[in-house]
């Protein structure tokens, strides 16, 4: 049998790769191996491991890498702390295949470690742009490192080619969020209250902030921004959720709580929802703000808008329904004002949305099971014509 190993580190990439872990759990011809790490292990952030154990998926092995300082140098620490522990996961557990999803400078450790380690590497989400993260620099560097690509739309296919990729091992597969939309019983708002303990009786927003790492305004000032054009609109509700785990979440997390205090009727701090509620609270709000990527992939397939904030995102194709704007109280507020728009309401309905295709896990997953992996690690560089 073919041993498999899914990688997870976030519970954002977790809610992606949930139909495929269970694609391949559910193979008789495949071997799961289930490799957790990063932020699933952190309180502060949800320990998120006990929503991956509720899905019935036990973890083969659970890596600490010691997120417990986000500066650059705390950052650099657990980096390397990471590639070590990987390194004697893959000497112990030989996986044949190595599946990585995404841009996170944990995943970046993941592959270096299969890399020494001569294990191939499947990549989803690679070809994408995000030019205001050091992100993107890890995702083009897990490109160069995988053997199987799985992007998420054409232009992102070619692109991977365009880094010097073989075409017959890159393919447009649509991308895992919208299809878990597609096949996931969302909560209705009822429900969702009394699962997260807040009334949501009047319109809310979900808000989603991450430090944005390559920008020249700190993160700080844009939170406090943000903050600022959220104050305009007290007949609003809010739900927080928590920052991620690069250098500034820690801040942010704590400016979410110190709002609370002062508004804590308006508004409720969560570490993690959880795929299931995140995307329920999606569903239902008036609009996701923020600058998370599940603005730029989920939002549109439910066809509820979404205002993205600054350049953590800039450069990736992206749907009518979302809505760009400066770090800058007054821009947020003009995107809110454009989003509440008669026109804008009535072309909400009949957007396209751009990452969609059927069957995206079982298809990733008829790959993984069928690719012939005899001399995959042995790269030829692809040049295109000019």
């Amino acid at each position: 049998m073919r041993r498999i190993c899914v990688y997870t580190s976030t519970r954002a990439e977790y809610g992606l790769l949930r139909n495929l872990i269970k694609e391949i759990h559910e193979d008789s011809n495949l071997q799961l191996q289930l490799l957790v790490s990063g932020t699933h292990l952190v309180r502060e952030q949800g320990m998120t491991i006990e929503e991956i154990r509720r899905d019935g998926f036990e973890p083969d092995k659970c890596v600490d890498i010691g997120l417990i300082n986000d500066s650059p140098a705390g950052i650099c620490h657990s980096m390397g702390t990471a590639v070590s522990g990987y390194g004697k996961f893959f000497a112990e557990y030989t996986p044949d295949l190595l599946v990585i999803l995404g841009d996170r400078f944990e995943a970046f450790c993941c592959a270096t470690a299969a890399q020494v380690c001569r294990i191939p590497v499947a990549h989803i989400h690679g070809g994408e742009t995000t030019q205001g993260a050091v992100d993107e620099a890890f995702r083009h560097s897990i490109t160069k490192m995988a053997h199987l690509h799985f992007a998420c739309c054409e232009a992102y296919r070619r692109r991977i080619i365009q880094m010097g990729e073989q075409p017959e091992y890159v393919y447009n597969v649509g991308a895992l969020g919208v299809e878990n939309i597609r096949n996931l019983k969302l909560m209705k708002q009822d429900d969702l209250e009394k699962a997260i303990g807040f009334k949501l009786d009047k319109p809310f927003f979900l808000v989603t902030f991450h430090p944005a790492t390559l920008e020249e305004k700190s993160f700080k000032t844009q939170f406090d921004q943000l903050l600022a054009a959220l104050d305009r609109y007290p007949d609003h509700k809010i739900i927080f959720t928590g920052a991620n785990a690069d250098s500034g979440g820690r801040v942010i997390n704590q400016m979410q709580k110190d709002y609370h205090k002062a508004h804590p009727e308006q508004c409720l701090v969560v570490p993690s929802l959880g795929y299931l509620r995140y995307l329920s609270a999606m569903k239902c709000c008036k609009v996701v703000i923020g600058n998370s990527s599940s603005g730029i992939f989920e939002a549109p397939a439910l066809k509820v808008p979404s205002i993205n904030i600054g350049d953590r995102q800039k450069g990736r194709i992206r749907a009518e329904s979302v809505v760009d704007c400066y770090p800058a109280e007054q821009s947020i507020l003009a995107a809110l004002k454009i989003i509440h728009g008669h026109l804008f309401q009535s072309r909400l309905k009949t957007m396209s949305i751009p990452f969609e295709k059927s069957g995206t896990a079982k298809r990733i997953k008829e790959i993984l099971k069928k690719a012939d992996l005899k001399d995959i690690l042995k790269k030829v560089f692809h040049d295109i014509a000019y």
